[in-house]
């Protein structure tokens, strides 16, 4: 659904939100029995990563020792957009009951009024369209977010309008996703022939475009901009072009490649830009969309296993000793044995025919 933004204009922080900050507190330890979301620093799950009750929240501090701050201290009233400031940065959230949080999460408030779920998700979603300016080298903590701006509609008399943003979101429900596939076709992964294959083997890896972000603009947006980010398909925003610097097709893999989300895998389906610290694969021979979902998947997994943030990291490896384990192409219980050894120095050949029908066959695979 297209919106019309000749009517938007930028507006303060200060001018539409009261921003609050976080408690700097200890995680409480868990009874598993709590109903107060404990949001956090994280990228999935709306921001929360835990569930409590008011006596945890109250006995929990940062030492985890007394003296203790007060309950009145830690628990925020609902009706508000959360946005991290640190970590995964620029992540936003709306909460409509009382929650509690750490200082790496600010809670905004309405200054003219309260959010109500529509509004909160239209500015929540607006406010993560400039996640790709911040990042562990600038994080977003109150000093810079109350200097930052916001592009929201406007009223004639130049005000928020709340009631467009309301309006808008209520008319984006859709019918539930539907499918063909009433069986689940999982059990298909458990009878294959599985063999070890070098990543640069099968695709052509090369290093991104590596733009910071505050090298872009937005003025006539054409190019995705994809980040090291689990999320949206790795797209942080939408640039204009870069004089000098050649997008990447539409089609191509990209590879986070260090960082929280180290091992993100995504095939983009519109030409881009990176920036730094993402590695593109772009295949030696045609593949199927399904092929390489299934490929990107195993790509993450195995970053989970072998690969870590801050540490061992995929820079090094990508395009020197990567490797992934796939099903092999077989004739009846032998495997097919490639003499030139295009893919693998054993001469094993992939199933790419293989791959794609088993995500086909998955629930939703009709839906690709």
């Amino acid at each position: 659904m297209k919106i019309n933004t000749d009517n938007w204009k930028l507006f303060e922080f200060p001018e539409i939100f009261k921003i609050e900050k976080g408690f700097y507190n200890k995680k409480p330890e868990s009874s598993g029995e709590g109903t107060i979301p404990f949001l956090g620093a994280t990228d999935s799950n709306n921001g929360v990563t835990g569930y409590y009750t008011i006596d945890e929240i109250e006995s929990a501090s940062k030492t985890g020792k007394e003296p203790n701050e007060s309950i009145e201290r830690k628990i925020f009233r609902g009706k508000a957009i959360c946005v991290t400031n640190n970590g995964s940065v620029g992540y936003a959230y709306y909460q409509e009951n009382q929650f509690t949080c750490s200082h790496d999460v600010n809670p905004l408030y309405r200054i003219d009024g309260e959010f109500n779920m529509y509004t909160g998700l239209f500015v929540a979603s607006i406010i993560m369209k400039d996640r790709y300016k911040w990042g562990y080298g600038r994080k977003w903590r109150p000093d810079r977010m109350k200097n930052s701006k916001i592009f929201l509609p406007a009223t004639k008399n130049g005000k928020p309008d709340w009631i467009l943003m309301e309006n808008f979101t209520k008319n984006l429900n859709c019918k539930p996703i539907s499918t063909k596939i009433t069986v689940n076709n999982e059990d298909k992964l458990h009878n294959l022939h599985w063999e070890e294959f070098l990543l640069h083997k099968l695709f052509n890896i090369s290093m991104g475009n590596g733009i910071d972000s505050n090298k872009t603009t937005d003025f006539d947006p054409k190019y995705n901009y994809v980040s090291r980010d689990s999320n949206g398909n790795g797209v942080v925003g939408v640039v204009d072009e870069i004089p000098g610097q050649i997008a990447f097709p539409a089609g191509s893999m990209s590879v986070s490649l260090g960082g929280s989300f180290l091992g993100s895998c995504f095939i983009q389906n519109e030409p881009f830009y990176t920036a730094q610290n993402v590695a593109i694969l772009q295949e030696k021979e045609p593949l199927s969309i399904h092929t390489k979902l299934f490929i990107s998947t195993l790509i993450r997994n195995e970053c989970k296993i072998k690969y870590l943030a801050f540490g061992r990291e995929l820079n090094s490896h990508i395009r020197k000793d990567f490797t992934v384990k796939l099903p092999i192409k077989k004739n009846g219980n032998e495997a097919c044995i490639d003499k030139k050894k295009i893919y693998s120095e054993k001469g094993f050949v992939p199933n790419w025919e293989l791959m794609e029908d088993i995500i086909k066959s998955l629930p939703f695979g009709d839906r690709i």
